[in-house]
């Protein structure tokens, strides 16, 4: 049984956090469109078994390399290995001084079980201040992860599911946190060219003739509420398949396939072309410059070019497709009406 008395009867559990820590999960809860408590529960159950801060799991690791490489006979050496490396992880845990910012959160009953009750996680023994300091140094180490590793952790659920669908070779109902719901192939789980967001690629399944489409979909795997396994329908790809997906992956980017490529003709100004050399997030493929060398043409989706072009202003002039300069005027003339001078 645990000595952590923090918690009070509601189950609630108050934490101070650096302005970084706080300032993160509340970003978070904005991108993911959840509680701060359903957050922190999410990253309770599926990070405390990898994060640093868990010293009790990290030693148990430790125990068991000694004992394969050691033997069992050798348990007094073991006990003394173990216990100058629990001494080493506990001096080595940060400290953190400027803790201004104060939440208050509900654990939830799983985690409650894994902080207080379950006997393979004994932290207790290594953060006499008590829960709040454990929890704490958790929060504080997940909050330094890149963005990419904590949206893994906090769509685990959904991200094992599609795992397990693509292992058994079985399409599935995406629900989309907008409401759509889509019936799919799932191909796989891969992210932007920055690494910045994880994104589901997959072919829709007519549901109701059930025949494939040859359109591929991209989902940002955040924007997936629930996966349900439908396994009376293959989600297996042919090896062509593979290739052409594949090859549509490679040349267009995770985030843009739920567009068809179009050819998107662009005048840039001088500052403009020094502007797109180092612009290059999500930045569409070149086909070709024309010979006044300020003149490009792209094969990429309406949806990759109104992002990108947004972003250059005045340095570059879409000369087509027309409703994408319609598109670009209204953006940015209702931009340019917040910065009118009053009269």
């Amino acid at each position: 049984m645990s000595r952590f008395k923090e918690i009070n009867t509601e189950n609630k559990l108050r934490l101070r956090l650096t302005v970084l820590a706080l300032n993160t999960l509340r970003e978070d809860a904005v991108d993911f469109g959840m509680g701060i408590t359903t957050l922190l529960n999410r990253m309770l159950a599926a990070f405390s078994l990898e994060a640093q801060a868990s010293l009790s799991v990290r030693l148990a690791q430790y125990r068991q390399r000694l004992t394969d490489v050691l033997g069992s006979g050798e348990a007094a050496t073991i006990q003394r290995l173990v216990a100058a490396e629990a001494a080493r992880l506990q001096a080595s845990i940060p400290t953190y001084v400027d803790r201004p910012e104060t939440i208050v959160f509900r654990i939830s009953n799983d985690n409650l079980f894994l902080l207080t009750k379950d006997p393979t996680t004994q932290e207790e023994r290594y953060y006499p201040r008590g829960i709040k300091s454990y929890v704490g140094a958790l929060t504080e180490e997940f909050a330094r992860l890149p963005f990419i590793a904590r949206e893994k952790i906090y769509c685990g659920t959904v991200y094992q599911a599609l795992t397990t669908a693509m292992q058994a070779g079985q399409a599935v109902y995406l629900l989309h946190s907008f409401g759509q719901k889509y019936l799919v192939r799932v191909y796989g789980i891969t992210t932007d060219p920055f690494a910045t967001y994880h994104y589901v690629i997959a072919r829709l399944i007519d549901p109701k003739r059930g025949r494939q489409h040859d359109r591929i979909f991209s989902f940002r795997l955040s924007r997936i509420a629930r996966v349900i396994p439908k396994p009376g329908i293959s989600g297996a790809f042919t090896a062509e398949e593979r290739k052409k997906t594949a090859r549509a992956v490679a040349k267009n980017g995770a985030p843009f396939l739920c567009d068809r490529i179009n050819k998107i003709v662009v005048r840039f100004t001088d500052a403009g072309l020094r502007q797109f050399a180092t612009q290059l997030y999500l930045r569409p493929h070149v086909s070709k410059i024309r010979d006044d060398g300020h003149t490009y043409e792209f094969a990429c989706t309406y949806t990759q070019a109104l992002f990108y072009f947004q972003r250059l202003g005045a340095g570059a002039h879409v000369l087509k497709p027309a409703a994408l300069r319609r598109d670009l005027a209204k953006w940015f003339a209702a931009a340019a009406e917040l910065y009118q001078e009053e009269k």
